[in-house]
Order: structure tokens, then C-alpha cells, then sequence
């Protein structure tokens, strides 16, 4: 009997808190994309309030649009800049971003490093597998 009740203990408690996770819903917002001077259109993205979620600047290759030149992501309890971001063209310069009142910042240098770190555990997950069959 006590066999069969441990897993069973077990199973329960920890499953309890997968339920009690916070729902988190996707919310679409309203954009309104403005051009400004040959390929670059700025745009806003708005909460269902009329608040700014989100600005910054696209730049058009094609029919394609880029993240462009600065951006900005605005919380939706004080409306202060969480964070904001550099592109160029659509590749990514710099981050940086408030957690937990501290100011986190990443360069390009840094994506780059986490994007090879990220290939490597790739690589080794597969030559695990490998080494398994």
C-alpha cells in the first residue's frame, strides 16, 4: 500500500502547480504605420485603451518591413518605457530592458555569443542522441 501511495503523493503535489500558473493571453493591437522619407514608415502599436504599447521605425526592403533605428515598449500598468531596442535594417544592435528595477543591457557582440551558445547545446543534444543509438 505504501508503495502505491508515495508516486501517487508525489503526482499530486507537484501537479498542482502546473494549474496554479498565471494565464497569460496575447493581445492584438491597433497599428498605425506612418511613412516618413523614402524607406522608413513609423509606427504605433495601441492597447484597446488608446495607450502606446509599442513605437518605433520600419524600414522597407521590397514587401518586407524591418525593425529600424530605435524602439520602444511602453508598460501597460504606468505607461514608462520598459524597453527599448536599436535595429538596423532588421538586424538587431542593442537591448535595454528594466527587470526588477535593474537595467539589463545587451549589445550585438552579446546575440551573437548566446546565438553560438544556443547551437552548441544543439549539437551536443544531437551527438548525445547519436552516441545513444
Amino acid at each position: 500500500m505504501k508503495t502505491k501511495f508515495l508516486p501517487i503523493l508525489f503526482i499530486a503535489v507537484f501537479s498542482t502547480g502546473l494549474f496554479a500558473q498565471q494565464n497569460i493571453t496575447n493581445e492584438k493591437h491597433d497599428r498605425v504605420l506612418t511613412h516618413i522619407e523614402d524607406n522608413i514608415f513609423s509606427v504605433k502599436f495601441y492597447d484597446a485603451d488608446g495607450t502606446v504599447a509599442q513605437e518605433g521605425q520600419y524600414w522597407k526592403e521590397g514587401d518586407l518591413f524591418r525593425p529600424h533605428g530605435k524602439w520602444a515598449l511602453y508598460s501597460s500598468i504606468d505607461g514608462d518605457i520598459v524597453t527599448t531596442s536599436t535595429f538596423n535594417k532588421g538586424e538587431r544592435i542593442s537591448v535595454e530592458t528594466v527587470i526588477d528595477g535593474k537595467v539589463v543591457k545587451a549589445d550585438k557582440q552579446q546575440f551573437a555569443i548566446k546565438q553560438i551558445e544556443q547551437q552548441i547545446d544543439q549539437l551536443e543534444k544531437r551527438l548525445a542522441d547519436l552516441k545513444e543509438n
